[in-house]
């Protein structure tokens, strides 16, 4: 039977006569019980009529028609003794009430692929998606609501009761939308609900739309007894692709949301393998693409990895080499896929998308070091002076002599004092390194040196990188108990720092915190065995002798490198640390050699390192284009259906904070259209203003600050779907059908909705409750005796004409 054909509803009745809360009938108010009527009265009216006939001569037509008059109007008295009235009752008519619960949760923007199930197809075709792969269950939900379950419940007479649920229960009114944004599954609780609303009133079913997953809330079971205590059927039409779960997704893991312009691009990813044999391989391939370019043309394979699906998940990092972006948006974008699986039953979860803002300004350091030694000499006398056009730098050396010309970028005049003020700071850099120097040494004046590390700390504060390098004199001892100790990611111990490395005649090789996944700094190549070999074999970097022992990592920050050998009652000495504080980027180094990495390889990874270091400490500066403006968000990733707070932190042109009682941004979501974005002043704290916007879909978002047309400052965050919602996508056809099995309901897919509105929803469920009733003696009146009567004498004529006494 053709799909939708079944569920059209059928011509309309005429209207009845009567109004529909009156009804009329008739009754013999003092009728026998029926076996009198049956064994006494029809009987003796029988023996009565005979015997009145029996002993006369008459032709037969005669004697029929007598005895006939005869029974008439034994007949009419018996009914007139029997009290024969009319009925006139008034009741109240209460139309059949049929509740629809639509899953409006987040699992219910999934897209599934129904590969081999050809029957759904159609249906879906027949429902007008010409793409059903590319159809979410929340529209397929809308589209069986509209079309066909709405006209089939108003030709049967049911007064639809609509509501969407998720974590809540809420009317679902004419022409509204789902959202499918909620973070949890509640169909127990809906159930209760929506039977509680309505108790009282004549709800004869509910039909349920759902994939049928909950994740929280009342129990089905529990739902399932009241409903049937209340001898409600509840149905269903599961939703979703019901055959077993066959999937490949891919789980977003690290990505940078912004670089510089020649930066090796890193995504890390983890992939996972649900109903797979084990032992089965698939390949990861990221592409980056021109999102200007409609024919993906210009799409090119940047990386590829293979590796095992497993339910687990596998971590990988794919590299993109270094590139140029879009020239309007100044973004690279890229495509995560992982490669579908023949008979995979959801495909939107098989790829990422990544958008990295790339920043073409120049990257502005500064230097200071204590003494010429050898860490000095190879980076800020080699690997600065011939660094790319990218890199600005200025040095100081506090050993040098009044007269001596300090190290600088060709296009950057020599420095002739130490910048200290707050202003020179954050004008001028972007990343400052301290070499070994105490910080008390800066200027002869003591002042100027306590408000170099004042600057310097809220240098850090306001998004600049500071690079620490550890030395045999000064750093890190001469920073305990200065502000700076708490800018560094690293805790100090006065004991270690005094007794030093235990054997510094022993070469070591640092130990890669996490070689299968490298923070970038210590990423020196692409392959990841490669790098490791690099950092830990013999085959590698040349070794180093002396490190400082700092007591271990502050919470939060992160352990790049670890002492091979050497340790203390909280595990192996970190030797390089990276550090946030709060909005910049800090990089302790424990080592004071990476000059060492010239020796066999030359200035190749050497430079690599630097290169990395600098850019990463960057990046906090740099992302936001104008330095003067900084959007904050407090996480990169959101569940779909929570509010995202945005704070603005503004400064005026001489970097103070700005006064302005309002802040205008803008914003967008995926393929969507920019709209306006008002963050307000935070009162008692200048500069500083927030507001909020509510994501209605997921995908990957953007917070900026415009101004000309041109972006200044920008932030973005992924939308994703609440780990609740994403933990089991599939269906749950068998939950659903024992939900119905419960209540005597009918459970079904979405091919077979026509048995649910055949079987289940039969029309003419009118409930009739009597208000009251008035009776109308049909004998007393005067057409009862003129029957009577004409019955009487039409035999009376008759038995004259035939000559009867």
């Amino acid at each position: 039977m053709n799909f939708l054909a079944a569920l059209l509803p059928p011509p309309q009745a005429g209207a009845n006569a009567l109004d529909a809360g009156t009804r009329e009938t008739l009754q013999l108010l003092d009728l026998p019980e029926p076996w009198i009527v049956v064994l006494v009265v029809a009987p003796a009216l029988a023996l009565l009529v005979w015997l009145g006939y029996r002993g006369e001569k008459l032709s037969v037509g005669a004697r029929l028609t007598l005895t006939f008059l005869r029974a008439c109007a034994l007949l009419l008295l018996l009914g007139i003794l029997a009290r024969p009235v009319k009925v006139i009752q008034r009741e109240d008519v209460q139309d059949a009430i049929a509740l629809v619960l639509v899953d409006d949760s987040a699992s219910m923007q999934r897209k599934d692929a129904y590969a081999g199930d050809g029957a759904t197809r159609r249906a879906l075709a027949q429902l007008d998606f010409a793409e059903p792969a590319q159809v979410t269950r929340s529209a397929v939900a809308q589209r069986v609501l509209e079309r066909v379950l709405a006209p089939k419940l108003a030709s049967g007479g049911y007064a639809a009761k609509n509501f969407a649920f998720g974590a809540d229960l809420e009317p679902l009114g004419p022409g509204a939308s789902l959202n499918a944004r909620d973070a949890s599954t509640r169909l127990g609780d809906a159930l209760l609900q929506s039977l509680a609303a309505h108790r009282g009133r004549h709800v004869t079913d509910v039909i349920v739309l759902s994939d049928g997953r909950q994740n929280a809330g009342a129990s089905l079971l529990d739902a399932a007894r009241a409903a049937s205590s209340l001898g409600v059927n509840v149905h269903s039409i599961v939703l979703g692709d019901t055959r077993p779960e066959l999937n490949v997704a891919l789980e977003l893991v690290e990505a940078p949301s912004s670089a510089l312009d020649g930066d090796e691009i890193a995504i890390t990813v983890r992939v996972v393998g649900r109903g797979l044999e084990r032992g089965r391989r698939g390949e990861v391939r990221l592409e980056e693409y021109d999102p200007e370019d409609p024919d993906g043309r210009a799409r090119r394979v940047a990386a590829t990895a293979e590796l095992e699906l497993s339910e687990n998940g596998e971590r990988t990092t794919l590299i993109a080499r270094a590139g140029p972006a879009n020239r309007r948006t100044q973004e690279r974008r890229f495509r995560v896929e992982a490669a579908p699986l023949a008979g995979e039953t959801a495909l939107d979860d098989n790829v990422l998308e990544v958008s990295v803002h790339v920043s073409p300004q120049k990257v502005r350091v500064l230097y200071v070091e204590g003494y010429p030694r050898w860490e000095y000499r190879r980076l800020a006398l080699d690997m600065l002076k011939r660094a790319d056009e990218n890199i600005q730098f200025q040095a100081f050396l506090l050993s040098a002599n009044p007269d001596f010309r300090h190290e600088s970028s060709k296009d950057l005049p020599s420095l002739a004092r130490v910048p200290f003020e707050r202003k020179e700071l954050l004008d001028n850099y972007d990343v400052v390194i301290l070499g070994d120097v105490n910080p008390f040494a800066i200027s002869p004046d003591p002042s100027a040196s306590e408000e170099f590390m004042k600057a310097l700390v809220e240098f850090v504060e306001r998004g600049g990188g500071l690079c620490a390098i550890a030395g045999e004199y000064d750093l890190p001892r001469a920073y305990v108990g200065t502000p700076l100790e708490a800018v560094f990611p690293v805790l100090f111990d006065d004991a270690e720092l005094r007794s030093g490395p235990s054997d510094t005649r022993r070469k070591y090789r640092p130990r890669l915190e996490d070689p299968d996944h490298p923070h970038e700094i210590v990423r020196l190549h692409s392959e990841l065995e490669v790098n490791r070999e690099l950092w830990e074999e013999e085959s590698g970097l040349w070794g180093m002798h002396w490190f400082s022992p700092v007591s271990r990592a502050k919470p939060g920050a992160q352990v790049l490198l670890r002492h091979p050998r050497e340790s203390n009652s909280y595990g192996a000495y970190p030797l390089a640390v990276a550090g946030y504080y709060p909005s910049g980027r800090t990089l302790f180094l424990a080592f004071d050699e990476t000059w060492t990495f010239r020796y066999h390889w030359g200035p190749r990874f050497h430079e690599r390192f630097w290169r990395n270091a600098i850019r990463w400490l960057a990046l906090g500066r740099l992302r936001s284009g104008d330095r003067r403006y900084r959007i904050e968000l407090a996480r990169t990733s959101y569940d779909l259906g929570a509010r995202v707070g945005v704070e603005a932190r503004v400064l005026d042109e001489d970097y103070r904070p700005s006064t302005a009682q309002t802040q205008e941004l803008r914003w967008s979501a995926p393929e969507g259209q920019p709209q306006d974005l008002i963050l307000t002043a935070v009162e008692g704290r200048p500069g500083l203003f927030r507001g909020s916007v509510e994501p209605s879909r997921t995908g990957l978002h953007r917070v900026w600050v415009e101004q000309a047309g041109e972006r200044l400052s920008g932030a973005e965050f992924e939308v994703v779907i609440p780990s609740l919602e994403s933990a089991d996508p599939t269906p749950a056809p068998a939950a659903l059908a024992e939900l119905a099995a419960l209540t005597g309901g009918v459970a079904v897919d979405l091919a077979h909705a026509d048995e649910l509105v055949q079987k289940a929803l039969p029309g003419g469920e009118q409930r009739r409750d009597p208000i009251s009733a008035r009776l109308d003696d049909i004998w007393d009146h005067g057409w009862t005796l003129l029957v009577v009567l004409a019955v009487l004498s039409a035999e009376w004529i008759l038995r004259k004409r035939f000559e009867l006494v």
